[in-house]
């Protein structure tokens, strides 16, 4: 479709922005472009808030320094007002698929009380319940001093980097590439959201069990 389109319109270039499946799109359509004799030149501009893109022709990625500037101004903003105010805990979610690049970035930039490494995470083979107790014990600890107050960083990805969620996101994810139109997706997250029976049976045993004891807004 892209070749008889290049073709038809006499286009001699095409300018592609992303990451990794980005890049490996560009490949394969510089490949068939080369093999069929279809003249058209594509070039690949980095991508990528994660920070995952690493080469020894790339020096970075367009994206990541801005987010991680404009994360760590925010979040700099959010420890002066617990500072101040002594009262409050922030527990903020800084973007990134899977890598924990940004949350890492952002926590040398803004030096908080505690910042979740997915990576870290995954190598310690950890539960979420010893998540949770880890971040309570430095709640706890800070108490003991006088200081109820805080902030935490958290990468968005870090469910996928737990063992036991790790299955249940793979078995999510088939269920949604069955689906073959918007509405049969649609269709598929109400039923997430409200039918435990018929989902038990799209379900493993396993992957079911720990998926009822996630809260709603984590369903959605």
């Amino acid at each position: 479709m892209i070749a008889e389109s290049v073709t038809k319109n006499g286009i001699t270039g095409i300018v592609m922005a992303g990451a990794t499946h980005t890049m490996t799109d560009a490949a394969n359509l510089t490949e068939y472009f080369m093999e069929n004799g279809i003249d058209t030149k594509i070039i690949v501009v980095p991508v990528t808030l994660d920070g995952n893109i690493r080469h020894n022709f790339l020096q970075m990625s367009l994206g990541f320094d801005t987010a991680s500037k404009v994360y760590s101004q925010l979040i700099g903003n959010m420890l002066t007002d617990s500072a101040s105010a002594i009262k409050y805990w922030y527990f903020i979610r800084i973007m990134g698929r899977e890598p924990s690049h940004l949350a890492l970035e952002c926590a040398l930039k803004t030096h908080p009380n505690m910042v979740i490494i997915s990576e870290e995470c995954s190598f310690r083979n950890e539960t979420l319940p010893e998540i949770v107790n880890r971040i309570a014990d430095v709640v706890n600890e800070r108490a003991d001093k006088g200081k109820n107050f805080g902030t935490v960083l958290i990468p968005e990805g870090l469910m996928a980097h737990i063992s036991a969620y790790k299955q249940l996101i793979i078995e999510l994810n088939e269920l949604f590439k069955e689906c073959t139109t918007e509405k049969q997706k649609m269709d598929l997250q109400d039923l997430l959201y409200k039918d435990d029976i018929s989902i038990k049976e799209k379900l493993s045993p396993w992957s079911f069990s720990l998926f009822v004891t996630l809260p709603d807004f984590m369903r959605l």
